[in-house]
């Protein structure tokens, strides 16, 4: 039967067919046709093509980028996957549920006591981690911790407003940042806010000295966006609204050269270094060690480059015999690092095993000293295994950072911000002991408290009573915190890493940071050295 004996032929009483009849029984035919062809395709293309990536999130580059929506417990960053990677996962459900909470004191308070508008604050994070790429697994675990140690610091206290954090994927080596960023910048609102508007008033994370961190950070400049980044390190990477909690590559250098001033070593120094030309942390921290130690330690002719394991393959990575064998050969105590946390392991494991290394005239007595910058120590020292190795090569490591973990929790010169730090990020994120240890929960705590500050000092201020603060607002505060020239730290930060401000002078790096020399190994009795501390700029004074 066609669709003529359907459509056309019982309209007709039995007569035959005109051929008119019989061209609209055609017509008929391949109209039923397309639309039967429009709703197999209305059913199979979203099934054949369809993403995985929802809740905020794009496709892009074969993962899932953007900002997540803020109540979402278990995002996907990667299409194939049912959820964030199973060492996050609960970090991310519990700030999926803080957002959650912060929303309904607002919409549906218990009573009037209980109702607090809130603000946005997005962290720009790589939420999908490997071994090569920007972030590993624990990194991103511990910058979570501390970002939401912050958070439910700031929303349990009393502060007149709470805060939202969301998480933008910006994409495992961090050059798919523009829909986090465009996201950001559409949530921010224009003109003056009131308390029912909820707008995102900055950004923190960028956690490294890339060109697309600089780009990043240009654009949402563009977009007069503050942002605040708890680790980046290197001196190149600026913009106008773009703040950094860690101190620079050159101030951390500084810290290391105030250190051998008082243990020199025997004078000969050896450089080793990633040859990796796209990293700017480890290309700015080669210059600023050459710029401070190469005369004097005689590092131009005393180096050997090696090849680094973060980023795309560009042949062996972390290949350090031979750097080892060479500094060795030559006699030094004093080796100078310019390379990512991941590959240091390598380079001590490579003195253990070289025989020329075992065979110093003075192992014994005197310990080959590695002098490097980073946040703090790396987790992939501290295991038993790398220790014995240590102990058998006799090395020590020496790293300029802007945390102690290993003084601190044993109350050795901490910081008066680090115990409320300490017992949140335990009782919040189940974070404690070693796994402080790297600094990046500490960071991450410090750049959000930069945020927070500059939010409660606006609705802190009586003649804003009813309003919420702008992006130029908190940008305007960020810009004003600064240590007084007695050393008083009304307006500035006090953060878990210690008391610092900003200046107008230095493109947004901390003033008056402290940055301890943490050594590793240490003896049981160990008492750290008195840290470094950044400049307060002329005329001004630290705080004590």
């Amino acid at each position: 039967m066609s669709f003529t004996d359907i459509f056309v032929r019982p309209f007709v009483r039995g007569r035959p067919l005109r051929r008119g009849e019989r061209i609209l029984g055609r017509w008929i035919a391949g109209f039923v046709a397309l639309v039967l062809v429009g709703a197999a395709a209305w059913i199979v293309v979203p099934i054949v093509t369809g993403s995985d990536c929802k809740d905020g999130l794009e496709e892009k580059d074969g993962e899932c980028v953007g900002l997540v929506d803020a109540t979402v417990r278990a995002p996907v960053f990667k299409p194939g996957e049912d959820g964030p990677g199973k060492q996050i996962s609960g970090l991310v459900a519990r700030i999926a549920k803080e957002n959650g909470r912060v929303r309904d004191l607002w919409e549906h308070p218990k009573g009037a006591a209980d109702k607090k508008p809130y603000v946005k604050v997005a962290l720009l994070l790589p939420f999908n981690t490997s071994k090569s790429g920007a972030m590993t697994a624990p990194l991103l675990e511990r910058s979570l911790a501390g970002a939401y140690a912050a958070q439910r610091d700031a929303n349990t206290s009393s502060n007149s407003v709470n805060f939202q954090m969301l998480l933008g994927n910006i994409g495992a080596d961090l050059d798919l940042w523009e829909p986090a960023v465009d996201a950001a910048a559409e949530l921010t609102g224009s003109g003056k806010q009131q308390e029912g508007d909820s707008p995102l008033v900055g950004v923190m994370g960028l956690p490294n000295s890339e060109q697309d961190s600089q780009d990043a950070a240009t654009a949402l400049a563009k977009r007069n966006i503050p942002a605040v980044s708890g680790v980046l390190s290197s001196p190149n990477i600026k913009a106008r609204t773009f703040y950094k909690t860690a101190p620079n590559n050159r101030n951390s250098v500084l810290a290391l050269a105030h250190y051998l001033e008082e243990h020199p070593g025997n004078g000969k120094g050896f450089l080793v270094w990633d040859s990796r030309s796209g990293d700017d942390y480890v290309t700015n921290t080669k210059a600023e060690l050459l710029k401070s130690f190469g005369t004097k330690y005689q590092l131009a002719v005393r180096d050997r480059s090696y090849i680094g394991t973060m980023g795309p393959y560009e042949g062996a990575p972390a290949a350090m015999a031979p750097a080892a064998s060479r500094l060795c050969q030559s006699g030094a105590d004093t080796v100078f690092v310019a390379g990512r946390d991941w590959d240091l392991p390598e380079l001590v494991e490579a003195i253990a095993k070289d025989a020329d290394c075992q065979a110093r005239k003075d192992k014994a007595k005197h310990p080959i000293r590695v002098l490097r910058v980073s946040t703090g120590l790396t987790s992939r020292l501290t295991g038993d295994a790398m220790r014995a190795a240590m102990k058998e090569a006799n090395v020590v490591t020496l790293n300029a950072a802007p945390t102690d973990n290993l003084s601190w929790s044993r109350g050795q010169d901490a910081p008066r911000q680090y115990g409320t730090f300490a017992a949140t990020v335990a009782k919040d994120a189940g974070l404690k002991g070693s796994d402080l240890d790297d600094g990046y929960a500490i960071m991450h705590y410090d750049a959000f408290q930069v945020l927070i500050k500059g939010v409660t000092q606006f609705t802190n201020d009586e003649d804003n009573k009813g309003q919420l603060p702008t992006k130029y607002d908190v940008n305007s505060n960020i810009s004003n915190m600064k240590v007084g020239t007695d050393g008083d730290c009304g307006d500035c930060v006090r953060g878990a890493s210690g008391d610092f401000g900003f200046t107008s002078e230095n493109d947004n790096w901390p003033v008056c940071k402290i940055v301890p020399v943490v050594e590793y190994p240490r003896a049981s009795d160990y008492r750290p050295p008195k840290p470094f501390r950044t400049s307060p700029g002329k005329g001004g004074s630290c705080p004590a």
